[in-house]
C-alpha cells in the first residue's frame, strides 16, 4: 500500500472515530518540495493554531531579536515588566519563559472570567513553589510574559511585529490575529460549541484567557489563526536555518536553538528546546530523528520537524468540535501515527 492511501486511511479511521470531521496536513519533504492534502475541507482552510502561537510567531520572534543582539537569553524579565512583583522576581530571565521553567501552577482557564488586567496582575503577583529554571511547567503564563516584553522592547502589538517580520515577508496571507479582517468566515473552520460563551467559537479566540486578554492585546499563548501552506512557509524559513527560497529571514543560528536542549543542566529529566519540544514520541512518534522537534496546539493542531532531514509534517485539524475532549491522548496517538507514517516514508 503507498503512502497516499495509508494517509487517506488513517483520516478514514480518525473520522469513524470522531476524532475531527475536517484536517488538512502539510508535508516538508527534504528536497524542498511539499504536498498538502486536505480532508473534508480545502487545503486553505483557516485554523485556530491555538498554543502553536507560542511558536508561530512569540518564541520565533524572542529568537530572532537574541540573534540579531537586541534581547539576551540572560535579560531580566523585571527589565521589560517592572511591575512583575513574585517571588524570585529578580532571577526570573527571558530563558525561563522560553523553556516553560517557571513554577506558574495556576490554570489559566481558572481566570478567565476576571478582567484582563486582573489576569495579568494575578500572574505578575504569583508565589512559586519553586526557583526559576528548577522545575519545567508547561502552561500559557511564560509565553504572555514572553509576549508583552516583545510588545514593550518593539513598541508595537505582538500581531503587528509577527506581521512585518514573518507574516508579510513569508507571504503568509492568510495569517495572524484577526481574521476576518483577511478571510471570510466560511473559510474558516470552527472549533468548539463553547457553553462558557454560549456560542459556537468560529473566527475568534478558542483559548479563554487569551480571548479575555485580547481586549488589551494579542498575547503570546495563543491567539493566531492559519492555513497549512502558511505554516509550511514558517517552519521551512527554521529548518533553512532562517532563510527562504534565497532570502533571509532570520540571523544564522535558529535552526540549532530549536532543536537542541536548552535546559537539560537544570531539569535533567525533561528535553525542552527554546520554545519548542523535544523527543516527545507522545505526539512526534518514533521516527522523526534525532533532532526532531515539535510543537502542539489544543485545538488539534500539531508541527512535527526533523532538523537533520530538513523535513516536517503538519497537522491542523477541529480536535475540539463540536466539544472538547477531556484528554488528549486520542489526537496525541494520531499526531504520532502521522509522523511515523510520513518520516518513515522518507
Amino acid at each position: 500500500m503507498d503512502f497516499d492511501q495509508k494517509l487517506q486511511d488513517l483520516f478514514s479511521e480518525a473520522g469513524k472515530g470522531s476524532l475531527f470531521s475536517k484536517a488538512v496536513v502539510g508535508l516538508l519533504y527534504p528536497d524542498g518540495s511539499r504536498k498538502v492534502v486536505s480532508f473534508n475541507t480545502t487545503v486553505n482552510s483557516v485554523f485556530d493554531i491555538a498554543s502553536l502561537t507560542k511558536v508561530c510567531p512569540t518564541s520565533t520572534l524572542a529568537l530572532k531579536f537574541i540573534l540579531s543582539d537586541e534581547l539576551s537569553l540572560d535579560s531580566q524579565v523585571i527589565e521589560w515588566i517592572p511591575e512583575l512583583n513574585t517571588n524570585y522576581r529578580e532571577q526570573i530571565l527571558v530563558r525561563h519563559l522560553l523553556t516553560h521553567s517557571l513554577d506558574y501552577r495556576v490554570p489559566m482557564s481558572s481566570l478567565k472570567n476576571l478582567p484582563p488586567q486582573e489576569i495579568l496582575n494575578t500572574l505578575f503577583s504569583y508565589q512559586f513553589e519553586k526557583a526559576p529554571g528548577s522545575i519545567f511547567n508547561y502552561g500559557n503564563p511564560a509565553s504572555i510574559l514572553l509576549g508583552l516584553i516583545l510588545a514593550r522592547m518593539k513598541g508595537k502589538a505582538l500581531n503587528v511585529l509577527g506581521e512585518e517580520y514573518f507574516f508579510a515577508p513569508l507571504g503568509m496571507m492568510r495569517s495572524g490575529w484577526n481574521p476576518l479582517s483577511r478571510v471570510l468566515l466560511e473559510d474558516i473552520i470552527p472549533t468548539e460549541k463553547c457553553p462558557w460563551r454560549g456560542r459556537d467559537i468560529q473566527g475568534e479566540i478558542h483559548d479563554e484567557s487569551a480571548h479575555t486578554l485580547s481586549a488589551l492585546s494579542p498575547v503570546g499563548s495563543a491567539g493566531m489563526f492559519s492555513c497549512v501552506p502558511d505554516l509550511l512557509n514558517f517552519v521551512q524559513m527554521i529548518l533553512g536555518d532562517g532563510e527562504f527560497e534565497g532570502r533571509r529571514i532570520m540571523p544564522k543560528g535558529v535552526l540549532k536553538m530549536v532543536s537542541t536542549n536548552a535546559i537539560a543542566d537544570t531539569v535533567p529529566t525533561e528535553c525542552t528546546a527554546l520554545g519548542w519540544e523535544l523527543n516527545a514520541t507522545k505526539f512526534m512518534g518514533t521516527h522523526a530523528g534525532q533532532h526532531a522537534f515539535g510543537k502542539t496546539g489544543f485545538t488539534g493542531a500539531s508541527i512535527v520537524a526533523d532538523a537533520d532531514r530538513k523535513a516536517a509534517v503538519l497537522l491542523l485539524s477541529n480536535f475540539t468540535w463540536p466539544t472538547r475532549e477531556s484528554s488528549p491522548d486520542r489526537i496525541h496517538a494520531f499526531r504520532a501515527q502521522l509522523a511515523d507514517l510520513f518520516f518513515q516514508s522518507l
